[in-house]
Order: C-alpha cells, then structure tokens, then sequence
C-alpha cells in the first residue's frame, strides 16, 4: 500500500511540474493575447529545483531497492529515504526562509492609482484574520488526511 501513495505522491508532483506549469503558461498566453508576459526566471528555477529535488527523493532510494545493490538488505534504502528527506526538510525551511523573510520588499503592494470616486476612502476589509486562516488551513489538512485514509482503505480492499 505504501508504493501506492509513493506513486500518487510522485504523479501530483510531476503534473504539478509540468502540466499545471504548462497550462498556466497556455492560459497566460490566450489571456493575454497582445502582451509580453514577464516571468521571474529566478523565482521558476527554485520552484522548478525544489520539486526536481522531491521526485530525487522518491526516486532513490526505490531505485536502490530495485537494482538489489544494497549492503545492507533493507537498512541502506531507509537510511537513504530518511536522508534525502531531512535535505528536503533544510531545502523547503531555505526556501521559505527566503521567501517569506529576505525577499518582503517583492511583494509589497504597489501604489495604485488614486480612485476619484466617493467610496475611495473606505479600505478594503480582510475576509480572513490570520488566526482564521490557520485555523482553516489545520482543518483543511485533517480533512485531507481524512480522506487519503479512506482512499488507501478503498485500495486495500
């Protein structure tokens, strides 16, 4: 059961790699027909590396497994899996560190155009707090969880 989830893991990052990437890009281009489309080549190769790095991990340690070349019948795949799974650990907090704390000027808001029309002095009301969002963010992840256990039980059976 667990090679189950190792491929569906596998194929939701591939397709994440490269069929929404692709759709996104095919839809930009219809949409914004008569544009150019500028794209943060920087921002693409760390995405782009970061899932690479994730099919690695997967990938591995389950050709180890099927070449039979290990020393240790079992012990040098987990030891590999374990491995590469704490690089990826140092990979994602890198990435989000650098995101999040070193790169806040990029995602600033940019100052629009000032409204004339009477409601410009109104702001925008958050729909979300942040708490409520955590909240929901822990919720929708149990509810997933929830879920993939029901999709595993269905496959055993």
């Amino acid at each position: 059961m667990i090679r189950v989830v190792q491929q569906s893991l596998l194929g939701s990052i591939l397709s994440n790699m490269l069929l929404v990437l692709g759709c996104a890009f095919f839809t930009g281009g219809i949409v914004h027909y008569k544009k150019v489309q500028v794209f943060n080549k920087a921002a693409a190769v760390v995405n782009s590396g970061l899932l690479l790095m994730a099919v690695m991990g997967i990938l591995f340690p389950a050709v180890l497994h099927f070449t039979h070349s290990e020393v240790h019948l079992g012990k040098s795949v987990l030891s590999l899996s374990r491995f590469s799974s704490c690089i990826m650990l140092v990979a994602y907090a890198s990435y989000l560190f650098f995101q999040l704390r070193s790169q806040q000027n990029f995602y600033s808001p940019v100052d629009e155009e000032v409204d004339t029309c009477e409601n410009s002095d109104e702001e925008e009301e958050l729909e979300l707090t942040k708490w409520e969002a955590i909240i929901w963010l822990g919720i929708l992840t149990v509810w997933v969880s929830v879920l993939s256990g029901y999709l595993v039980d269905a496959i055993e059976v």
